[in-house]
């Protein structure tokens, strides 16, 4: 069992071996909720705000009815306190197949940091069921729904990559079945518009944050993967990955250029100074 202390649900503390919801929730049955995860640095989450802003629109979204704001904000503070980890917040379903949100139950709890390695390889996957600029209901929502992104993963790791880059129908770069991502183009930053229907991630708002204090211009629009593939620096961004460098996409390799070092040293630093005390 990989958690950190008790498990928090709906506000009381319970042993993580008996922590539980109903077989039939449509969490389980239907992959209805939606959740979060957070990273703790020194017991502060970062950007904790944030990551519950998305989580309100993500439960509006679905129908779904949250606990009052100043209780969620409590409880993963509390479950951030234990030091440096991840703290997952878990919002399901409920019992009425209908997804009315009956009996729902919210969940937080923490886990040790998984390993994240210094560099990755990317392996381009077409990715039909993204929006890819379609909008429907669930459109930027982070839901429980996360089976194509997770099959898309394992293909990759199979071939020998070490995640997946969704590509759309469009031919358009999206985003990793867990991140972000973007590349440095003639000294520009470029990334993936929130318009097509990606995550509208925490990391990437504070890095395009960070691109700018450094002077660094930033372009946002629908970029061909022939656009990554000719960048000079790729990087993918996440909660738990920070920034991490691309070296490879498919099979062209790329290096880990100076402004994705200053990037990365720029973000740790803004980390640093939201978290500290």
């Amino acid at each position: 069992m990989n958690v950190i202390g008790h498990v928090l649900i709906d506000g009381e503390l319970v042993n993580p071996h008996v922590a539980s919801v109903s077989v039939f929730d449509i969490a389980l049955l239907r992959g209805f909720g939606c959740f979060e995860a957070l990273r703790s640095y020194g017991g502060v989450a970062f950007r904790q705000g944030e990551h519950l802003d998305r989580l309100e629109r993500s439960a509006q979204s679905l129908g779904l009815d949250l606990p009052e704001r100043e209780a969620m904000d409590t409880w993963v503070a509390d479950r951030a306190a234990v030091g440096d980890c991840t703290v997952r917040v878990v919002v399901t379903g409920g019992t009425d197949e209908r997804g009315t949100g009956e009996d729902s139950r919210f969940i937080v709890f923490s886990e040790p940091l998984a390993h994240v390695d210094p560099t990755v390889t990317l392996l381009p996957v077409e990715a039909p069921w993204h929006p890819d600029g379609a909008v429907s209901e669930l459109t930027g929502a982070k839901t429980l729904s996360y089976g194509p992104n997770v099959a898309a993963r394992i293909h990759a790791k199979a071939e020998g990559f070490g995640d997946a880059l969704l590509i759309g129908r469009s031919g358009n770069v999206l985003e990793g079945p867990t991140n972000t991502v973007a590349w440095i183009r003639y000294g520009v930053l470029e990334t993936p518009e929130l318009g097509l229907g990606i995550l509208a991630s925490v990391t990437r708002k504070a890095v395009l944050e960070v691109a700018r204090r450094l002077g660094i211009p930033v372009s946002e629009g629908r970029f061909p993967l022939e656009r990554m593939l000719a960048a000079d620096e790729v990087i993918a961004l996440s909660t738990l990955r920070e920034i991490q460098p691309v070296v490879k996409i498919g099979e062209i390799e790329k290096m880990v250029g100076p402004l994705t070092t200053r990037l990365i040293e720029e973000l740790q630093r803004v980390i640093r100074e939201e978290t500290s005390g």
